[in-house]
């Protein structure tokens, strides 16, 4: 059976596991962000086996991106835009080409596990309104699930799935942190305690193609990288899946 496999209770609940998943995360029925008002964000784009890969990052220091690792991974160099908001037409925008990244050393691409990369920018940026740095979780946070908490996605992915287009435009939704156990069952225990995860569709919005990359952020603060989500669409509702930022804290800290 193509990614599904039916359990049937004595009670004849149906539950529906999704056994394949699928990087690039992006945003469905988001909602245009105000220009500017996210100026953490990086646009990432590579070439990787003759294929253009489309991510999103986020600026954590004047010279270094953070994002999945299965976004450069077996690429030799990316170009990334700063300052964006249309990255077609937006004059504030900085566009940068690196061939310099630091991906985990325990980086599972089959898994996505360890799906944490930094990008090293050939200069230092100049912070400004449209270009600003974001703050990772401090040593004292590395103990919490960040549970119930609301997140804030943001990127320029896939607004739905069936149009092959990619937004232009920077978009956001806020999705439910969900306990580590609820995320468990839909990828049938895959899921590791290294990652985060946030509902599925709510109020009818998800994250679908395009976006990996992209920081999940409470509070002002990233505590996640967008990783993967089922194969079977971005409409069936199981849970978005991102690389926990708590549980690379020294990792992090030995990259500055």
């Amino acid at each position: 059976m193509n990614g599904v496999v039916k359990l049937c209770s004595p009670c004849g609940i149906v539950l529906l596991l999704m056994l394949h998943y699928k990087a690039a995360l992006g945003i469905i029925n988001g909602d245009e962000v105000v220009p500017h008002s996210l100026p953490y964000m990086a646009a990432l784009q590579t070439e990787i086996n003759g294929r253009t890969i489309r991510c999103g990052g986020s600026l954590i220091e004047v010279n270094k991106v953070l994002t999945a690792a299965s976004c450069v991974y077996g690429a030799s160099s990316v170009t990334i835009k700063l300052g964006a908001h249309n990255l077609e037409e937006d004059g504030a925008q900085v566009k940068l080409n690196s061939s310099v990244f630091t991906i985990h050393q325990d980086f599972d691409p089959d898994l996505h596990l360890h799906d944490i990369a930094i990008v090293h920018l050939e200069q230092n940026v100049t912070l400004n309104d449209s270009i600003s740095t974001i703050s990772t979780p401090p040593l004292g946070d590395i103990l919490l699930t960040f549970a119930d908490d609301l997140g804030m996605v943001a990127g320029w992915g896939k607004i739905n799935d069936t149009d092959p287009n990619y937004s232009n435009v920077l978009r956001k939704i806020e999705m439910t942190i969900i306990p580590f156990l609820a995320c468990t069952i839909p990828y049938l225990g895959k899921v590791q305690t290294s990652q985060i995860c946030t509902t599925g569709m709510q109020n009818g919005k998800n994250i679908c193609l395009g976006d990996s990359g992209s920081p999940l952020v409470v509070n002002g603060t990233q505590v996640g990288i967008a990783s993967y989500g089922s194969d079977l669409g971005c409409s069936v509702g199981a849970p978005g899946v991102f690389t926990r930022l708590t549980s690379y804290y020294f990792w992090l800290l030995g990259e500055e």
